[in-house]
């Protein structure tokens, strides 16, 4: 007896039975067979739906093409069972292929096509009424040895086509004959999975390394080189028998073993299983006389790697293939970064070589992942491309990703990198040409998350050694912060963010405090030390945009040009007589366009802003503009006000634009046009144009980085802009929304929300929703317990069929799989709900379903929500839904769909409906009524008008004040900035002298009252080991003065020459004093400082009494 023998004596199904049959039959012994057989039933089943179906194909369609028609997916409806038919189709290909690993297919993966062909085949031939039902899958049927079996001879891959085909017609006769059945849908069966734990966790770990390149052998102890061998025994391990059993041991071609890998059970804590993996390593290493293996620890869902280079263990997001792990064991024996030198073609200002020694201290430290804030025109980029140079000079980096939002940014950045490192392979991912090999590659967020998020990954989680993100904030974390957690490599994160503005989250993201990041260089800093220009405010506060218009205020004339706008408001809303209303100021630019406003503020440019070549034109200039329309408005009224500077002097240049890019490099052209970019967003940041002289905000912004970094496009220095030696000192900022003045009132601008998409949205109602109707009083109403456990099968089916493959799915994949068994959703806890609106729904994001419909859904569920819930309050609720009855019955009822409908429309416009409301009528609206949104055109919302009156500004320059709140630290470094020239007790601190008890307590007075509180101090401080001293940590921020240092230490050696080794080591050593404040004797026993006796040699003593030196002229 076998598992298919139901189809065996089906008329119409032999050759599908055949196929079906081989697959088990192989499942054990040929698991090759196995897959290619399970594939050929599959292929001649769908096939044979097509033909009973009576579908038209175009001539030899694919599998694939088949499989993902429409109509196809509409009768199977399942999504849990199409993914079972493309696990078949994919396995069935694997083994299609021919040597390699690339086509390899196992036991485990021929026993899931088995598996899923049961219950695709099965609940087709249900579906036919062929079979009165089908019993669960027994996987004891299936040969668990490996017998010989029949030959069989598989046909070639080119005449699989016509050998099904020819099958499904012959079958789709005998079938038709045999059945009157003629179902719309497939009713796809459950498949009941009795696997053991053990086989559950072995197959996402089996999937973890299949992705990493390895191949895992069948038998428990076997060792193949470059495989991945399963229970391998080792020899003493610390217990009476001296033997154990590693889960996975990789091994080298060599048979040399790399790594080892200890699984527990999905339910315990991976930790535990730590100190066995330490010790099989030990016992590996031991044997083979080699290497520590590299550790992973796992229970399935969660993975940890110790990877014996000094790092802390770390979780990872699967393994590391065998060339990534020979690099990372080699890498135990590189040294420190101790060839500080900074390319100067790349980076030769001060603060620049300041910030990349900081990374590379930080790095040396152990960290893995530096933030740099650094103000936009300070050249981010090039420090980035530095610190590249310095990595692989010292040979801690081979591979680099350069990740930016934008793919202007990306190219921007591979042009810099092409230039200053011409000795690396270089290649954009997003090029149809892309060398993914490349040394250095470069890619979007959006890109490389769609590489990662498929089943066949492009890149394993050690391709890279070095992980750059360009703009590193919240948004980027939020969006796309799966990426990071993949890639197992360094991290450096860029941003002109101002570092107080920077998030806590992103903080912690790279293990740091807030406010503090590896190092920065700011706005201000930049300007006082004139490496980049300040702007000039012109503040001109526009009426409309500000009160919107009145008409009662207007001219007849204007007041006319309003006419149209409420004849069709009237129209839209069934609104009857005189009809009139006030223009709010945001719909201005959004519904209705005025001439006048744009007119005066191009204007007002022209006339007032800075101009080039000899005051002839205008100088390059950006126009912040509120949307698409707008903007194309203003290029309009341009090319209308000044006609006699051609077409392209004044461009939009946004997302719409298909050539965008193109039109970028010409304006960063300083002799070419446009010379004026209107732009919506894409010229917001990134864009690099050091000619830029004026900026014009006609759009409101709210959030203070995204300021910044408007004002970001100013600041970049011009040298001979005017002519020769009059070099570009500041710029203009023409701002008609009262930016400036919204800043200055709310200082840290407006707290962003976290976007929910529509799916989410309803993901959390419904689980709100199951939680409550939960109660004993809604389970004993029919209605309610109906509503209850189809919400339960709903938002169950959700998380079911969520994509394991997606690297924010892997995130959560333990709460994944937890709530993925049927019994989760039988009776959710308060922690169950919270996890899954606060973990599962943000894996809800995208939809091809009509988003009007979703919206629909969310008001009909917030209704019924606030029905068994007193504290939501559904009013807007109930009124939008009515609304949207009433637009249908008087607008749409022509439309045959809608008129079907019309007693449950004019239900929902009666008083009665409301009064006696329930959960059952108000699901039986939402989904009667949900497909008719799509029948309602918006409203006013795609239409605008322009009209042309006339609007009033006002000057007002005074009180401008942008400044973002201050740190601690950031109040203490303006003190010292200001008070170090003048002050003797800082300027003893600079030169090494000695203070006092009187200066000790007078330093302690301004930085822990005056300044701020002790324990401010105290929570700025903690990471710092000489916290307890004030002037050690005023010593962290101002530094000591090199000349003078190295003074003090010849006068201890009475002046004797120093040599190249010893001025290297007392630069290091006075680099560490100047960042962390002091230095202890004790860290002469690590690098870099335990050379000192080579260096030193006899005149060691010298050097610790220097050190001594160094704490006592700041001690108390």
């Amino acid at each position: 007896m076998k598992n298919f023998d139901i189809l065996k004596d089906v008329k119409g199904l032999g050759t599908v039975y055949q196929h079906c049959a081989t697959a088990e039959e192989f499942q054990t012994s040929n698991p090759m067979i196995s897959a290619h057989s399970a594939r050929l039933a599959l292929e001649t089943m769908v096939k044979i739906i097509y033909r009973l179906k009576d579908w038209t194909t175009k001539e030899r369609p694919t599998l694939l093409e088949l499989t993902t028609d429409e109509r196809f997916r509409a009768f199977v409806d399942s999504p849990e069972m199409m993914k079972r038919i493309h696990y078949i189709r994919k396995i069935g290909n694997n083994a299609s292929h021919v040597g390699g690993d690339a086509g390899y297919v196992g036991r485990r993966e021929s026993f899931f096509a088995v598996l899923n062909l049961y219950y695709f085949v099965g609940s087709f031939a249900l579906a036919w009424e062929l079979i009165p039902e089908l019993p669960p899958f027994d996987k004891t049927l299936l040969d668990q040895k490996e017998t010989t079996h029949r030959p069989v001879i598989t046909p070639k891959p080119e005449k699989i086509d016509a050998i099904t085909t020819a099958e499904a017609d012959t079958a789709a006769a005998a079938v038709a004959e045999t059945t009157t059945a003629q179902p719309d849908t497939v009713e796809a069966q459950p498949i009941v999975n009795d696997l053991s734990e053990a086989e559950t966790r072995r197959l996402y770990i089996d999937l973890l390394l299949r992705e990493a390149g390895w191949k895992v052998t069948e038998t428990e102890g076997e060792i193949k080189g470059g495989q991945a061998g399963i229970e391998i025994e080792v020899h003493g391990m610390p217990s009476e028998s001296g033997v154990g059993y590693a889960d996975y041991v990789l091994w080298d071609d060599d048979g040399t073993p790399l790594a080892v890998i200890e699984a527990k059970r999905t339910s315990v804590d991976p930790a535990k299983g730590r100190h066995q993996a330490e010790l099989y390593a030990e016992c590996l290493k031991n044997k083979y006389a080699c290497e520590l293996p590299v550790i992973y620890y796992t229970n399935g869902f969660q993975t940890n790697i110790i990877d014996g280079q000094g790092y802390p263990s770390r979780p990872l997001m699967g393994f590391h293939t065998r060339e990534e792990l020979r690099r990372m064991i080699a890498q135990r024996s590189r040294n420190a970064i101790t060839d500080l030198t900074i390319d100067e073609r790349i980076t030769n200002r001060p603060y620049q070589k300041r910030v990349i020694q900081a990374v590379a201290n930080h790095y040396n430290d152990m960290h893995r992942r530096a933030l740099l804030v650094m103000a936009t025109g300070t050249g981010k980029t090039r420090v980035s491309i530095s610190m590249v140079e310095l990595l692989v000079r010292n040979g801690w980096v081979k591979n680099v990703l350069f990740l930016a939002d934008r793919i202007e940014l990306v190219d921007q950045a591979k042009l810099n990198f092409t230039k200053l490192l011409p000795s690396q392979t270089v290649s954009s991912l997003r090029e149809a040409d892309c060398d993914k090999s490349a040394r250095i590659l470069f890619s979007t967020y959006q890109t490389m998350i769609s590489h990662l998020d498929r089943e066949d990954k492009t890149f394993s989680i050690g391709r890279f050694d070095l992980v750059i993100i360009d703009e590193a904030h919240r948004s980027v974390f939020g969006k796309y912060g799966a990426i990071f957690d993949y890639f197992d490599g360094l991290l450096l994160g860029l941003t002109a963010t101002p570092r107080d503005e920077v998030d806590r989250s992103t903080y912690e993201l790279f293990g740091m405090e807030q406010g503090i990041p590896t190092d920065s260089y700011e706005y201000q800093e930049a300007i006082d030390e004139r490496w980049l220009v300040p702007f000039v405010p012109i503040i001109d506060n526009s009426q409309i945009l500000t009160d919107g218009i009145d008409p009662d205020k207007l001219t007849p004339e204007e007041r006319e040009q309003l006419k149209e706008i409420f004849e069709y408001e009237k129209v839209i809303q069934s609104i009857e007589g005189d009809y009139s209303r006030k223009i709010s100021a945001t719909e201005i630019f959004k519904y209705i366009f005025n001439q006048n406003t744009v007119d005066y503020v191009l204007t007002q440019l022209m006339e007032n802003g800075y101009r080039v070549n000899d005051g002839t034109i205008i100088g390059k200039t950006i126009i912040f503009a509120y949307n698409h329309n707008h903007a194309v408005f203003i290029a309009e009224r341009f090319a209308a006000l000044y006609p006699d500077l051609g077409p392209d002097f004044c461009r939009v240049i946004d997302n719409y634009e298909k050539y965008s890019s193109d039109l970028i490099v010409r304006f960063k052209n300083p002799e070419s046009l446009p010379q004026i970019a209107v732009s919506v967003d894409m010229l917001d940041t990134g864009i690099d144009v050091p000619e830029i002289v004026n900026l014009v905000f006609f759009k409101p912004v709210h959030s203070k980085i995204k300021f910044w970094q408007m004002i970001g496009r100013g600041t970049r220095l011009c040298p001979d802009l005017y002519g020769p030696g009059q070099d570009k000192k500041d710029f203009l900022i023409f701002d008609y929304y009262r930016n400036f003045e919204y800043f200055s009132v709310n200082a840290d601008g407006a707290i962003p929300t976290k976007s929910t998409s529509v799916v989410a949205t309803i993901f959390n109602l419904r689980t709100d929703l199951k939680y409550i109707l939960q109660d004993a009083s809604y389970q004993s109403d029919p209605d309610a317990k109906s509503l209850h456990d189809k919400i339960g099968e709903i938002l169950h089916n959700q998380i079911k069929d969520l994509n394991r493959s997606r690297l924010d799915v892997r995130r959560q994949m333990k709460l994944v799989e937890s709530l993925s068994q049927p019994e989760a959703m039988i009776a959710l806890s308060l922690g169950d709900t919270m996890a899954m609106k606060e973990n599962i729904s943000p894996l809800f994001k995208n939809t091809l379903a009509d988003a009007s419909a979703l919206k629909f859904d969310a008001l009909c569920l917030k209704r019924q929500l606030a029905l068994v819930d007193e504290t939501v309050s559904a009013g807007a609720s109930e009124t939008q839904i009515t609304t949207i009855a009433r637009y249908l019955k008087e607008k749409k009822a022509s439309i045959p769909q809608v008129m079907a409908k019309m007693d449950t429309i004019k239900a929902v416009l009666t008083s009665q409906f409301w009064n006696s409301l329930s959960l059952g009528s108000l699901e039986k609206v939402r989904v009667e009524l949900r497909d008719l949104l799509q029948y309602i055109d918006g409203g006013k919302s795609d239409k605008t008008f322009t009209v042309n009156i006339e609007d009033t500004f006002k000057k007002d320059n005074s009180g401008i004040s942008v400044t973002p709140p201050r740190t601690y630290r950031r109040r203490a470094e303006d003190y010292l900035r200001e008070h170090l020239p003048n002050d003797p007790v800082l300027q003893k601190i600079y030169h090494l002298e000695h203070l006092s008890e009187v200066d000790i307590k007078r330093l302690e007075e301004i930085f822990w009252k005056e300044l701020g509180t002790r324990e401010e101090y105290d929570a700025t401080t903690q990471r710092n080991p000489y916290r307890e001293n004030v002037a050690a940590f005023i010593r962290s921020i101002i530094g000591i003065e090199q000349e003078t240092a190295f003074e003090k230490y010849r006068e201890l050696i009475h002046g004797a020459e120093l040599t190249r080794m010893q001025e290297e080591y007392l630069r290091n050593l006075i680099r560490y004093v100047s960042e962390n404040g002091d230095f202890r004797t004790k860290l002469l026993q690590s690098p870099p400082f335990n050379s000192f006796t080579t260096v030193f040699k006899q005149g060691y003593n010298s050097l610790i009494e220097y050190i001594k030196l160094i704490s006592d002229v700041i001690a108390a």
